[in-house]
Order: structure tokens, then C-alpha cells, then sequence
């Protein structure tokens, strides 16, 4: 009577009954099923996580991780900048690092980090030249054009949504100068944008990699 194992199917050879031929036959097929067995269903027992020691980095080969309930975030001691795309924990606030390797922070303690109230606050800009910060999101800074300024922008970042306006009404006569940083775009042009309107007001967002755009 031929016998069969339980997960592979392989046929196994009869101790003291099958032949020195047939033995050999059928231990080399087993040998072959062996070889190429990968652990799906007919080939082998399945893996389980106890039989898993990721050591390394594991590529999924532009496949999709699905049916997963959780996902458990390492904590780490600060942002990996380096690793764009991806969400990162550090301490108890979650990180999107875009494909500028910008560090946009989305949780801040037990909610969204929502910059600001929803409602813009008034800065009036004392110091000049002026260099926009992250802190003056959500902000309209009012600039004294009583003499020509100078506001300098960060490098591009979707954590900046500012208002720039003439509070003194000499735009016309004192220009506001918006300078980008480094090699950024306003408005498709690596060039100094000029308020030159009494009273003008200038509003800016970015695409958080490489330019500025006035809506």
C-alpha cells in the first residue's frame, strides 16, 4: 500500500518492500518536490510568525500590504527625513515625509495638528527685512510700508499658509519685496515678487517641495 504525506502529498518509498529501483525513483521525486516547495498550499507547511526573523529592510516590491487590522509604529527619537514617503512616530505625534524629505507633522498630542484656530490672526511685522517662520501660519502680517520691506519665505512647505498685507497703504510708493528661498518658485518665476498696490494684500501657499502660489 502506497503512502502519502500529510501536507506535500509525497509518496514515500516502503521500507524493506520497495525495490532498489523503485526506491531510487521515488526518492529522488520526493528529493525534486523538495527542492522546489515554497510553503504555499500543497508545498509545505505555512510559514508562521514564529518561523519569521525580519532582520533587514523588507521590500514588497511595489505590492500592496492588505487585510492588515493594525499597523504599530516603532517609535523613534527623531524623524527619518531621508526615508521620503512614508509615516513616522516620534514620541506620541505621527509624520508624513514628503517627497521634499520635509517632516509635516499631523498629530499633535491628542489631535490633528491643525496650525492656528481655522481663523487667520493679525501679525504686525516691527523688524525688517521680516523671515517668514512656520509659526506665522495662518497669519496676516500687516507690513508698515512707510520705507520699502523686504519678507523673506521659508523653503517651500505645505505648513505655511500666509497673508501679506500693505497696512500703511504706500505699497505703491515703498514696494514690498517677497524674496523665495534659494532656488523656489512664486509663481513660476525664481524671482522677487513685488507688492506694488496701495493696500495690496498677497496671499501664499506651497506645494511643500519647490514653489509658492498667490490665490
Amino acid at each position: 500500500m502506497t503512502t502519502t504525506t500529510d501536507k506535500m502529498n509525497l509518496v514515500l518509498p516502503e521500507v524493506s518492500i520497495t525495490s532498489g529501483p523503485e526506491w531510487a525513483t521515488l526518492l529522488n521525486a520526493l528529493i525534486e518536490l523538495i527542492d522546489e516547495h515554497d510553503h504555499s498550499t500543497g508545498s509545505g507547511t505555512k510559514i508562521g510568525p514564529s518561523g519569521i526573523n525580519i532582520t533587514a529592510t523588507l521590500e514588497m516590491n511595489n505590492n500592496k500590504l492588505t487585510e492588515t487590522q493594525v499597523v504599530a509604529l516603532q517609535n523613534l527619537s527623531a524623524t527619518q527625513t531621508s526615508d521620503t514617503g512614508s509615516l513616522q512616530r516620534v514620541g506620541s505625534n505621527l509624520y508624513w515625509i514628503n517627497s521634499a524629505g520635509t517632516a509635516v507633522q499631523i498629530t499633535s498630542g491628542g489631535s490633528l495638528n491643525i496650525a492656528g484656530t481655522g481663523a487667520f490672526s493679525t501679525l504686525v511685522v516691527s523688524s525688517y527685512p521680516y523671515s517668514v517662520t512656520t509659526a506665522d501660519s495662518q497669519k496676516v502680517l500687516v507690513i508698515d510700508t512707510s520705507a520699502a520691506r523686504t519678507i523673506n519665505l521659508p523653503a517651500a512647505t505645505d505648513s505655511v499658509h500666509v497673508i501679506l498685507k500693505d497696512g500703511t497703504g504706500t505699497a505703491n510708493t515703498y514696494n514690498i519685496s517677497v524674496v523665495p528661498n534659494g532656488t523656489d518658485l512664486i509663481e513660476g518665476s525664481n524671482t522677487t515678487y513685488l507688492i506694488d498696490w496701495n493696500y495690496g494684500a498677497l496671499t501664499l501657499i506651497s506645494d511643500g517641495i519647490s514653489k509658492w502660489w498667490a490665490v
